[in-house]
């Protein structure tokens, strides 16, 4: 996984009555993101739509769109770093998302 993000708020989108089928979401450094889906393939969106936010978000693919400032397509894989989000939000208000990114990262490297 590429992409590494710290996503702080999901919010569901519907095109079909009953049914999300894209999230809107916001990362900590204040860009929008879309993750879509499509009918053969939901599970992204289903994934996170019930995730307690904030939340750390491997991607391995991520695109620029004019629709918002960041989309994970539906055939991305996604993985959802195990840390509590609490955790995360402490980081967050003591400024540490910089380093927590990097440290990520370098793991992933």
């Amino acid at each position: 996984m590429q992409h590494v993000l710290i996503l702080t708020r999901l919010t569901p989108q519907s095109t079909q009555l009953g049914r999300v089928d894209e999230l809107i979401g916001v990362t900590s450094d204040g860009r929008s993101l879309l993750i879509r889906s499509e009918p053969a393939q939901r599970v992204n969106v289903a994934q996170l739509q019930h995730q307690q936010m904030p939340l750390i978000l491997l991607c391995d693919q991520l695109q620029n769109t004019p629709m918002a400032d960041l989309e994970i397509p539906p055939q991305a894989l996604i993985s959802i770093i195990p840390l509590p989000a609490n955790e995360v939000e402490a980081l967050l208000r003591e400024g540490k998302e910089g380093l927590l990114l990097d440290e990520i990262r370098a793991q992933l490297a």
